[in-house]
């Protein structure tokens, strides 16, 4: 038998992996046991507890995955890109705003264009390509094929 190096030893996660393990762990064990108290149903028809049994189940197999985590080497600290996620969430919740007051036409361009400007790669020209996919996309399948309602624009049908 070769003897164990330093390389060759499992390391568990440092005290603040741990800790947040735990946390995730403990809140998947909650979810679970919340979730019993609706109807499951199966997979072909599920109930309303379905999805967060579920969910509950994959966070209480992430938590020991997340205690797990080793750092071996210092982060100075997660650098967040705001620039980018300020204008990606700022198009969905003009999106959201804009959907039933405005029609889908107005709220699409105002997704596609507020956040397609948080990736610089993107020209106007790219943009409004891809907001005539998006437009058309979204019409043939919702309103075409499942004959969902709603307004291109306001006033229109």
């Amino acid at each position: 038998m070769r003897a164990l190096g330093k390389s060759s030893i499992i390391k568990f996660g440092d005290r603040r992996n741990q800790i947040a393990g735990m946390l995730v762990f403990t809140l998947g064990v909650f979810v679970i046991v919340e979730s019993l108290n609706y109807d499951i149903g199966t997979a072909a028809q599920t109930g309303p507890g379905f999805l967060p049994l579920g969910l509950g189940i994959l966070t209480l197999i992430f938590g020991p995955l997340i205690a797990c985590v080793n750092h071996e080497t210092s982060i100075a600290g997660v650098m967040i890109p705001w620039r980018p996620t300020v204008l990606v969430l700022a198009g969905v919740l003009a999106f959201a705003l804009l959907i039933e007051s405005a029609g889908l036409i107005l709220a699409t361009g105002a997704l596609v264009f507020i956040a397609g400007s948080a990736d610089p790669a993107h020209t106007w020209r790219s943009l409004f390509h891809l907001f005539l996919f998006l437009t058309t996309a979204v019409y043939v399948i919702f309103k075409v094929f499942l004959s969902i309602p709603f307004q291109l624009v306001i006033g229109i049908v």
